[in-house]
């Protein structure tokens, strides 16, 4: 074999040895990939899966994202090779313990119109087809009235002059003419009965970093119905001396005393809706903040029907009471009905006999969270009830 030839062989040799190097490096450096990733089951490896079980090691002694301190919210972050995705739960803390409840009206609340007996013995009606039950009194001559009383002494003030009443009507403002007339007791009146404020008892739902949530319905007027625009409110600690059971023909109620002092308010209202009041707590409110159980709150997608709690603490101090959800209505018809609730609870039943005014706004719960509030009882059988969505009270 000549030297050339010699030389193009081991030539040739090298290349194969090198290719064959080659294929070898790149099996093992996929070989080690596809260890890093996941087995051919589908399980985390050895080394992952132990990262794994420290993170849940970390997670429940509260050392990574997404613990919950003090019922404050905290983002819970999951970071992957590829994203990283942020989730806010909101925390509260139910209640249930009674309050007190007083709001003033936004203006003087018309709850109808009447006859006014005259100095000459007829019998007139200065507001006739001109304002209506419902419409709230703002102002009388540009002036600016809040109670009953300031109402009264600017229509005696005219005398039998023309006035020009600013009133809220819906969402409408307008302004009307009316002659107030000389009444036998010699006082100018315009035919009316009206109202400023409202007071009773309900339900603290619960309290969260905003403020409160109770009732879980609205403050409506006894006379017309209509919801009450409010001005201003309070609530009260309130201490029940009192349960009055259902006798099967009216519903049962709460029977409480509440001192109207200052320094007895607890939170302030600023909101009347449909699913309940809200407002801020006061700095008198130490017992209402400083005891309880702090959760994250249950959507309506994850309410389900079966075994359920209510916090009350109509016998003196805060119990979980046994119930059940029979139905759920999440439709926007439902307002606030989209729960119903069957007491279940012998001890409850024993002392109230099921749902009785003044438990409006008790916290109902399922599985660890807040899902809603009692707002209504069915009168002839009052261990049954309507609830509404802690979803929809929040918002």
């Amino acid at each position: 074999m000549s030297i050339k030839a010699y030389r193009h062989m081991l030539y040739a040799m090298l290349v194969v040895i090198c290719c064959l190097i080659c294929v070898t490096v790149f099996h093992d450096i996929n070989s080690f990939t596809n260890k890093l990733a996941v087995s051919g089951n589908g399980e985390l490896t050895k080394s992952y899966a132990r990262e794994a079980d420290a993170r849940a090691d970390m997670l429940q002694e509260g050392q990574a994202d997404g613990t919950v301190l003090d019922g404050q919210t905290v983002e819970n972050e999951n970071t992957t090779a590829s994203s990283e995705k942020t989730e806010t739960v909101h925390m509260v803390m139910p209640s249930g313990k009674p309050i007190g409840i007083y709001v003033k009206t936004d203006g003087v609340m018309v709850i109808g119109t009447g006859e006014v007996k005259t100095k000459t013995g007829e019998s007139c009606c200065p507001c006739m087809n001109i304002i209506e039950s419902g419409d709230y009194i703002t102002a009388i001559n540009g002036i600016e009235v809040n109670d009953k009383e300031e109402l009264i002494s600017n229509v005696d003030k005219y005398g039998s002059s023309d006035v020009v009443i600013s009133i809220r009507r819906k969402d409408r403002s307008m302004d009307v003419s009316v002659t107030p007339v000389l009444s036998a007791n010699d006082k100018y009146m315009l035919g009316l009965w009206v109202k400023d404020d409202i007071s009773g008892i309900g339900t603290l739902t619960y309290v969260d970093e905003n403020g409160f949530g109770a009732l879980g319905h609205s403050i409506n007027d006894t006379d017309t119905g209509e919801l009450l625009k409010v001005g201003d409110g309070a609530i009260y600690n309130t201490q029940i001396i009192n349960i009055v059971r259902t006798d099967g023909q009216s519903p049962g109620r709460l029977e409480g005393l509440i001192d109207y002092s200052s320094k007895n308010v607890i939170g302030r209202v600023n909101n009347n809706s449909s699913y309940g009041i809200k407002g801020y707590m006061t700095k008198n409110a130490g017992d209402y903040l400083s005891s309880g159980e702090w959760m994250p709150i249950g959507k309506k997608s994850e309410t389900h029907l079966g075994p359920a709690l209510i916090l009350s603490a109509v016998s003196g101090e805060p119990k979980y009471y046994d119930v059940e959800i029979t139905a759920i209505d999440i439709s926007d018809s439902s307002q606030n009905k989209g729960l119903e609730i069957k007491i279940k609870d012998t001890e409850l039943l024993n002392l109230t006999s099921g749902i009785v005014q003044g438990m409006s706004g008790t916290p109902i719960i399922q599985d660890g969270k807040l899902v809603g509030a009692v707002t209504h009882v069915f009168l002839r059988d009052s261990t049954r009830g309507y609830g509404t969505f802690v979803e929809d009270m929040i918002q």
